[in-house]
């Protein structure tokens, strides 16, 4: 029975297992775990894959549940930061941010290595670490490419060394102030690009730049980099200062940089330093010079014991604080410290040696041009070997330099000694001729200063701009508008003491160079007179700032070198930019502002273009050693900086010889209108004369080469023989051309100027004129007939005496007056202002000689009035008469008081009055007389009283 039940029971078992088995699945893959958990076991991978797409979906689905079926506003409610942060932190969140990181890396480093193999194609030879291509001659020729003006072989000084012939206190000294951390980095120094970046975000300042030694290195040894300021260059040098850590050692990168660095204009590595300064090698130098040394490199300009803006204390400064952080690191001890700082290097420096011009030609001119050269190509001194083909016309050279030395003479009869030309060629910019002083080998002089570059004062050079500027702003105003020279308060003029002359004390009117105010003139008059108080209203009246604006857009201001510009300065102060101050009125007149001369002449040549103005430049062609033209000048078309028509105006009004007050008239030479203007500056150290034909401009100062010294006499004695002998030289030979007139420019009717303006300008003026083609002409004018002094040229008062007063029709001046600052109704100017009822009035008195035989003498004695007996404008006269009729030789000129005899032969038996009239300067008149008794000469009888003959020596009763 026993046997019988145990198979039974074994059955049973397996039933039982597989029984139990089968419960534990539910569905398909799906089974219960001992815990109760339902799991998924997939057969295949396929089946995984499908699996895991459920799952998402299915997780997918329950993010989705209860948001809208519109699928834009299902987006933004997505968009729900609550919704995007269980998203991102999700199981999905994670896996999708951590594919995204990996493409990133990916990407990132792929990108990377492009970069790299980018900027690594062109990368320059990186064994030349010791900047074997720094120096070099460069030779200027003039415009034709055949005369050699200049080899400039000594520019840049240079003699490398190997390491041990540098000293270790220069070694130390420069990685003291430049890099401290040098031997710790591997190129370049994250905490130094930190530091520097926060200095530039904060405005703060740190002793230390970004750049490690090593970076510095390139760029003085790859060119072009030195100019580059962009993030391009900054990652090349980088890659760079890696490859040259990579390849060489710290002491062969040191040693690069030393044989490198710039130590001064000229100076370049630590050998020549070291002989330039303190003639010795660089391995003999001390500590306190090894600093000296080190300081000089980030600024030479500033740093440069040679250079013209050297700064004593900041050398100082800069040098004491290597010498400290020397010490600081351990590189030198205490009594090292002690004894450097205590050691005068300056007083040890050695005088610089003259630099080699020998032979050169047209040395200013070659030196303004190099300095052209080194903005516009600065790797031309550390490369070498260039060809320059400079703007330079060597026979119009010859006339300037030769017209210069010729008027020095004059010029120092008039205690200046030293003179400046500008010429450029109209229709290119292109300067052709350059003089920048008296002698450029004469250092009692200034000999090397270029004055035609140098900030000077202008004086009446300026207003043409201030016209040009009026014309060019307002609406009324041509070059036959009104504009009053007056006496009264203006900007910067209070005039509250009217009555003082120019010259005295406390007096604060505005006056012109001959204390005249002739009232109404056009502005055609007032620019030929060179009135002061008219162009300081025109000024005024177009903005102080506004008229600065066209004269420097004109060319006064190079916008392609970013320098010159008319400018002001605190008084006293050098004329540096830190030193600039507002203008204001009486700049309008060239008081108390500055421009330079090559500027000058530049901006007046814009003027000649009717307003279109070119680039300057002196350069016509760059080659290099292997003869490739790196550079070459192309015809501009220029920028209408102001509109023609103001322009061509003023060129016009320039031009107009009857409106100048010069006496020797150079506005015509062969069919030539040259445009000129005069300027002299009220302390009289400076003279100009500056103008333009369609062909050339050209510009002169004359003055002392202290710019400290008033010269005497007219300026214009210096100026115009050199100016007009080099403008008509330069003309010879070539066909005059006409400056090409606007469409728009108008010829109305002008206020006819009857007053004597300038010294010799001769009136009246035109009864037409020219005006812009925006001018709004007047409704209408008006004529009258009044009565007008002669001497001022205005209406005459009871104090006019008689011989003065004139009948005359002219023009209502207010009908055409575009002057802003003269009130008609208010403004008494107009009339008489050299006559007044006061005034002493010349006189004589006279005697009566009896020579015998019929022949007398007439003695005269003339005493002067209020005003002087002769002028330029009205010479005195004297006239005598007998018995009320002149006599022969009786009326002549005087020059002044005095005594004056006039012989005579009667006519008359019986006595007569001698009459004897003065009239002065002003035309006031004084008389004297006295009756005297004359005979006839032998075999002479009386003539008769009812003859009608007219024999000689008979005058008619008619």
């Amino acid at each position: 029975m026993a046997k019988s039940k145990k198979p039974q029971i074994k059955k049973s078992l397996k039933s039982s297992r597989k029984s139990t088995d089968a419960s534990k699945r539910i569905k398909g893959n799906k089974f219960t775990t001992k815990s109760g958990k339902i799991v998924k076991i997939n057969k295949s991978l396929n089946e995984k894959s499908k699996a895991r797409k459920e799952a998402k979906a299915l997780r997918k689905a329950e993010r989705n549940k209860g948001l809208p079926t519109n699928k834009v506003k299902r987006f933004f409610v997505k968009l729900h930061p609550k919704r995007q942060a269980k998203f991102w932190f999700s199981r999905d969140g994670l896996a999708l941010a951590s594919k995204i990181l990996g493409i990133s890396i990916v990407i990132g480093f792929i990108g990377l290595m492009g970069l790299f193999a980018f900027f690594r194609k062109d990368l320059p030879n990186l064994r030349d670490v010791s900047g074997e291509s720094l120096g070099g001659s460069v030779r200027y020729f003039d415009r034709t490419g055949e005369t050699l003006l200049w080899e400039d072989y000594d520019t840049i000084q240079r003699v490398p060394v190997e390491s041990d012939q540098i000293a270790d206190s220069l070694k130390d000294a420069t990685v003291a102030l430049e890099d401290r951390d040098f031997y710790d980095h591997r190129g370049f120094n994250v905490r130094g690009i930190t530091r520097a970046a926060w200095a530039n975000v904060t405005g703060g300042e740190t002793t230390q730049g970004g750049s490690t030694i090593t970076q510095q290195l390139v760029k003085l040894t790859t060119p072009g980099f030195a100019d580059q300021r962009s993030y391009s260059r900054k990652i090349k040098e980088l890659i760079i200062a890696v490859e040259i850590e990579r390849s060489y050692n710290k002491d062969e990168i040191l040693t690069g940089y030393l044989n490198s660095a710039p130590y001064g204009t000229t100076e370049v590595g630590a050998e020549v330093a070291a002989r330039v300064y303190f003639e010795k090698s660089a391995k003999d130098l001390t500590i306190a010079e090894s600093a000296f040394l080190a300081a000089i490199p980030q600024s030479p300009n500033t740093y440069t014991p040679h250079s013209p803006t050297f700064n004593k204390a900041a050398l100082e400064g800069r040098q004491d604080y290597t010498i400290d952080v020397m010490h600081e690191l351990g590189m030198i001890t205490d009594e090292e410290r002690d004894i450097a700082k205590a050691e005068d290097t300056l007083a040890t420096l050695k005088p610089r040696k003259p630099s080699k011009y020998t032979g050169i030609i047209a040395p200013y001119f070659v030196l303004a041009a190099k300095e052209q050269l080194q903005l516009q190509q600065p790797e031309a001194y550390r490369i070498g070997g260039w060809d320059v083909t400079t703007t330079l016309d060597i026979d119009l050279q010859k006339i300037a330099e030769e017209e210069v030395t010729a008027g020095l003479t004059q010029i120092e009869r008039q205690r200046g000694d030293t003179a400046a030309f500008v010429a450029e060629d109209v229709t290119n910019g292109q300067v052709v001729a350059m003089v920048g002083g008296g002698d450029f080998t004469d250092e009692s002089r200034a000999g090397e200063v270029n004055f035609a570059t140098s900030k000077l004062s202008p004086g009446s050079s300026f207003k043409p701009y201030d016209y040009l500027a009026m014309i060019e702003t307002t609406e009324n105003t041509g070059a036959g508008s009104v504009i009053y020279d007056s006496k009264g308060p203006l900007e910067g003029y209070p005039c509250t003491r009217p009555n003082l002359g120019r010259t005295s004390t406390g007096a604060d009117c505005l006056y012109d160079y001959d204390s005249r105010f002739p009232g109404a003139m056009t502005l055609r008059y007032a620019l030929g007179g060179s009135r002061n108080v008219p162009a300081v209203k025109a000024m005024l009246t177009a903005g102080v700032n506004e008229t600065i604006d066209i004269a420097n857009k004109l060319g006064v201001y190079d916008s392609e070198t970013e320098t010159g510009g008319y400018s002001c300065y605190t008084p006293g102060a050098e004329k540096i930019p830190e030193n600039e101050t507002q203008c204001y009125a009486a700049s309008a007149i060239g008081d108390g502002a500055y421009l330079e001369l090559d500027n000058h002449v530049h901006a007046y040549a814009t003027i000649s273009r009717n307003g279109n103005k070119v680039p300057q430049t002196y350069i016509l062609k760059v080659s290099d050693s292997e003869g490739r033209v790196l550079t070459e000048f192309q015809e501009s078309n220029g920028e209408q900086v102001v509109r023609a028509d103001s322009a061509y105006i003023v060129a016009d009004m320039m031009a107009d010889p009857r409106a100048s007050y010069m006496a020797r008239k150079s506005h015509d030479y062969k069919g030539w209108d040259f445009s000129l203007k005069t300027g002299t500056t009220n302390d009289s150290k400076d003279g100009w004369i500056m103008g333009f034909s369609t062909k050339y401009a050209a510009g002169l100062w004359v003055g002392h080469h202290t710019n400290n010294v008033e010269m005497t006499g007219f300026m214009e004695t210096m100026t115009q023989p050199i100016w007009a002998g080099w403008m008509q030289r330069a003309h010879d030979n070539i066909d005059p051309v006409e400056r090409v007139r606007p469409s728009g420019v108008q010829e109305l009717p002008a206020y006819v100027v009857r007053t004597h303006v300038g010294a010799s300008s001769i009136e009246p003026g035109p009864s037409t004129d020219l005006y812009p083609s925006w001018y709004k002409r007047p409704e209408g004018s008006r004529s009258e007939k009044v009565l007008r002094d002669k001497v001022s040229g205005k209406r005459a008062t009871d104090c006019t005496p008689a011989k003065a007063i004139e009948e005359v029709t002219q023009s209502d001046a207010s009908t055409y007056s575009a002057d802003i600052f003269y009130d008609a109704a208010t403004n008494t100017t107009d009339e008489d202002d050299v006559h007044n009822c006061d005034d002493t009035k010349p006189s004589t008195s006279l005697s009566v000689r009896n020579e015998g035989d019929g022949q007398y003498t007439i003695v005269v004695n003339v005493s002067a009035g209020t005003h002087p007996i002769s002028s330029d404008k009205f010479k005195g006269q004297l006239d005598v008469t007998v018995d009320g009729n002149p006599i022969p030789g009786g009326s002549i000129q005087i020059s002044g008081p005095g005594e004056y005899t006039i012989p005579y032969t009667s006519i008359h038996d019986s006595t007569k009055t001698v009459r004897a009239e003065v009239t002065d300067s002003v035309l006031y008149t004084g008389v004297g007389a006295r009756d005297a008794n004359f005979s006839l000469p032998p075999s002479s009888s009386p003539p008769d009283d009812d003859d009608d003959s007219e024999d000689e020596g008979v005058p008619s009763d008619d």
